[in-house]
């Protein structure tokens, strides 16, 4: 029998079962329509979880778990400048959730100016803050002037003031 290259399948299938369930477990804790259908919202959602189950479940019973351990292995075993671009799109992941979650509670100046520093400082590094942070400032407030006074489009305001 032909040896599998290294490959991520039984992985990819377990964390699309977990995405599935998590995600139907949540759409089924919505709250229900006020009027129609109650169900009508709960649909697509609970089916996009079923078809992530599903898909999960296909992926992990054709792959070889051997050749997704050996991927692993090959992951671990990297050279550092692949480790390290590696870890800058795991803190680009981190920083966009971060950015998602504060949102709403410092507004659109605020939150998106953090967002862009920890962003050029990730791209460009720590000798070039000034720039990073220049950047960052000019950004978020000629978006914000743009979208709320020349197009009329409301984003959120500082957490203080208004």
């Amino acid at each position: 029998m032909k040896e599998q290259s290294p490959n991520w399948d039984s992985f990819t299938g377990l964390f699309s079962i977990a995405f599935g369930l998590i995600y139907g477990i949540a759409t089924w804790t919505m709250p229900r329509a006020a009027f129609g259908n109650a169900m009508d919202p709960l649909y697509f959602p609970l089916g996009v979880a079923g078809v992530a189950v599903f898909i999960g479940a296909i992926m992990l019973v054709k792959s070889n778990f051997a050749a997704s351990v050996q991927a692993m292995k090959n992951l671990l075993a990297e050279d550092n400048t692949k480790k390290i671009d590696r870890r800058r799109v795991l803190y680009t992941c981190l920083i966009g959730v971060g950015y998602a979650l504060i949102f709403d509670r410092l507004g659109y100046i605020i939150s998106t100016f953090l967002f862009m520093f920890a962003m050029q400082t990730i791209t460009s590094g720590w000798q070039h803050w000034l720039r990073s942070l220049i950047v960052a400032i000019l950004f978020s407030g000629s978006i914000f002037f743009i979208f709320s006074t020349l197009l009329s489009v409301s984003l959120p305001p500082l957490p203080f003031g208004e």
